[in-house]
This record gives structure tokens, sequence and C-alpha cells, in this order.
């Protein structure tokens, strides 16, 4: 089995724990000491800088039928100005783990209403809790508007409980499938009744809408309400696995190791789910960087768009053209398929989206004979200087090895085959073209 040396081990890091980094910082990186690398991404992520693209638009006042009519119909076009603020975000922001977590989390609590502002709200309660507690995130969106009016818990009431918020807390966000019975579901549905969202978009107790009778849930009676619930299902250490597994699969690979998964869901169990205990666990752990983990996961379209963006600064001249690129390559963010989220690996690829992937460096730096998306700008002063003065034999290697995580040595003559010219920047969009390129 071929070794990952130092150099694709911090890419690795990087592409995984963030959205990648340039060649020049990479080359700057190596020399680090991996606890240090570590160390410093939690550093780098501590800061929680919130989303601010949207005002409150009741600000503390009570929003009338026809002003939520209006709300509603604005809605659409915020929520773009939404969606490129907070790409925008992923490939500036300094705090590269809080954002690569806080996609996660979107995605796990995947959520989307026609109100743009409670869907900011939603996302920065993602961010500031993307890599403390568990148990915190988990109570805090138990209340949060958005995911309330998603899951019409805004609808569950003493006199006809609605199950849909207590159905998907339990099979999508914490338990999985197959953990709990039917009798609890209803049960817990009646803990929520009365959880509602007041018409200034601030969650609220209903007192006179709650159940306030004994319930069954896990076998334990009493007058339960929602953060009972939520903290009985926290006392279950599925949970912890749960959780684990869906994130070794995010970070690590989609195809489970089971002693792993056993002895990380334990750790993150023991630790009263700190998620930073987590993700560090699996960040230090040997097995993180072999062969088998590296260059095996597809890049979903926002990683892919916003390691574009990282890499070459690249601004366009109409920033709407992110929209169409999203729409085209399968995932918008605010804009989930369902409650369950994207699903990822091998759904985002087929014949017409990896032949989209492939021409998008050429289209974005204006090289070869394709349609061109004109007034592009990009910054080539992080690339450059790691590849000059390089034979092109050297050249190919040394940007193979940067550009793939994979092992690219037969790849050589084909670049080398289709190169313009000798340059750097020919030498990288040729390399970005190969379905290779597609996998981080």
């Amino acid at each position: 089995m071929t070794m990952v040396n130092k150099q694709r081990k911090v890419q690795h890091l990087f592409l995984r724990a963030g959205f990648g980094e340039s060649p020049l910082k990479v080359q700057q990186l190596t020399g680090k000491s991996r606890a240090e690398l570590v160390q410093n991404l939690f550093i780098d992520s501590k800061p929680v800088n919130s989303l601010k693209e949207l005002r409150n638009p009741v600000r503390g006042n009570e929003a009338s039928n026809l002003k939520i009519a209006l709300l509603i119909l604005r809605s659409k076009e915020q929520v773009k100005s939404l969606n490129l603020a907070w790409l925008k975000k992923m490939a500036n922001e300094r705090a590269q783990l809080r954002e690569k977590m806080t996609l996660f989390w979107h995605g796990h609590f995947a959520t989307k209403i026609p109100f743009a502002y409670l869907m900011q709200v939603q996302n920065n309660t993602l961010r500031e809790h993307a890599l403390g507690s568990f148990r915190s995130l988990l109570h805090a969106i138990a209340k949060d508007p958005a995911m309330l009016i998603f899951l019409n818990n805004h609808q569950n009431r003493k006199r006809s409980p609605n199950e849909n918020f207590a159905r998907e807390l339990m099979e999508l966000f914490t338990l999985g499938e197959g953990r709990y019975s039917e009798k609890d579901i209803r049960e817990a549905a009646r803990a929520f009744t009365g959880w509602q969202v007041d018409k200034g978009g601030k969650f609220f107790f209903h007192s006179k809408r709650h159940d306030f009778g004994d319930k069954t849930v896990f076998g334990k009676t009493g007058d339960w309400n929602g953060d009972d619930i939520i903290d009985f299902i926290l006392e279950n250490p599925r949970t912890a696995e749960f959780i684990t597994r869906k994130i070794y699969a995010y970070f690590v690979n989609k195809t489970a190791n089971e002693n792993h998964i056993q002895e990380l869901s334990k750790t993150f169990f023991e630790s009263d789910y700190n998620i930073q205990s987590l993700l560090e666990a699996i960040f230090l752990a040997d097995w993180f960087y072999e062969p088998h983990n590296v260059g095996t996961k597809i890049s979903s379209p926002i990683e892919l768009i916003v390691r574009y963006r990282r890499l070459f600064n690249l601004q366009v001249k109409d920033e709407k053209l992110w929209l169409r690129v999203q729409k085209v390559l399968g995932q918008m963010v605010f804009n989930p398929p369902n409650v369950a989220g994207w699903s990822g690996g091998q759904t985002w690829i087929d014949s017409s989206s990896l032949l989209f992937r492939m021409n998008m460096a050429p289209v974005f730096f204006e090289y070869g004979r394709v349609p061109k998306w004109s007034n592009n700008q990009s910054d080539w002063s992080a690339i450059h200087p790691v590849f000059k003065n390089m034979d092109q034999k050297q050249l190919i290697t040394n940007v193979l090895n940067h550009f793939l995580q994979t092992e690219a040595s037969s790849k050589a003559g084909l670049i080398k085959n289709y190169l313009r010219d000798g340059s750097p920047k020919s030498a990288v969009i040729r390399t970005m073209m190969l379905p290779e390129f597609q996998l981080i």
C-alpha cells in the first residue's frame, strides 16, 4: 500500500477540516507537527462571527398577518443573498473548521422555510454551537423558530398532538431508525406541545396548549416536557454512536471502521457530547491519514466552490453565478431537498455534473475552447511561487501532488500532452480538469 507523504497529509487535514489551503500555505505548514496543526485549527475557529446579512424585519414587535405575507414574498430573494453571504464567509473566514462544522450541522438539521431572517438565526445558532456541546446544540435547535415551523410544532397542541418534530428528533437527529417505539414518538410529541413561535419570530411556551399529563417515554413516566425528552435521548449511548457515525462519514470515510466508531462514540459520550473532543480524536489519529481515507471523498458542490474561491480568491462579475453553479451541481445552502438533508457521496456525481465540474477551471480562467464566464478575477500569487524555476517534469509532478489527493504519477503524461504552454497556470488548470480533482 502506498504511503501518504507529509505534504499530502497536511492537505488532507485542511481539505477535510476546512475547504483546503493554497500550495504556498501548505508549504509553510508542512514543517509543523500534527498536534500543532490540529491545535491551531481550533484556535483559529474559536471566535464566533455571526452571519449578519439580514436585519430583523420585526425588531421585537409582533408582525401582522399582512406583514408575514410580505415577508414570505420577499423571502425567496433574501435567501439568495443569505446564500451568497455564507458562501463568501466560508471562503474568507479564518475559522475554517467552525464554518465546515456549521455546514455539517446545516445538513444534519436540514431546514427550509419561507422566512429568510429565521434561517439566518438558525445558521448562527449552528455556528455558535458548532464546536461546543452537542447537548447544548440539541436543546437550542429544539427551540429554534425555523425548526419548529419547518416540522410543524407550531401545530402541536394538547388536543391534537403533531408528531413530526418528535419523530425527526429521534429518527434523523439523535437515535436513528429502529431505536425507539411508536409509543415513544406519540408520548414525546405530547411533551413538546405548546412549544410555539410568536409573531415576533421568537420561541415561546404556550402553557394553555401544553399537555401537563403524565407521559411514558423510554419506559419513564412523569409530567415530562420537551427538555426532559431531549435529556432522556442524550442519556442513551446510542445517540453518541449515531452522531459519531455521521461525523465519521463526513470527515473520514463513508465506509465505517466499527472499531473506530465504538472507540470514538465512547469518548464522545463520556465527554458529555463535547464536539471538539470528538474531532480532536479523529484529526490526531494515525488512521485518519491512512491511504484508504485520503482522496476517497467526493467533494460536495459547496466544498468544491469554496475551494475554488479560497485557492484563487476567485471573484465573478455577477455573484448570482454562484447560485447557478450550486443549482447545476445539486446543492444549494438554505435549500435542502428534504428533512434528511443531502445524501452526499456518489449522489453528487452523474455524467452531466461531472462534465460540468471538469470544465469549471477552463471556464473560470478562460482557458481553451470552452464557453467563458467573462470578467472573472483570480489571484495566483499563492500558486506561482511554489512552482517557479522548475522544468516541465518537475512542474507537472509537483502540481499533481499539490492538487490531487490520489496517486497521480500515471497522469503526468496526460497533463504533458495537453499543456498549452509550460506555465504553472496551464499545468494547474489541466490538473483541475481531471476527475481525480473531485476527490478530497
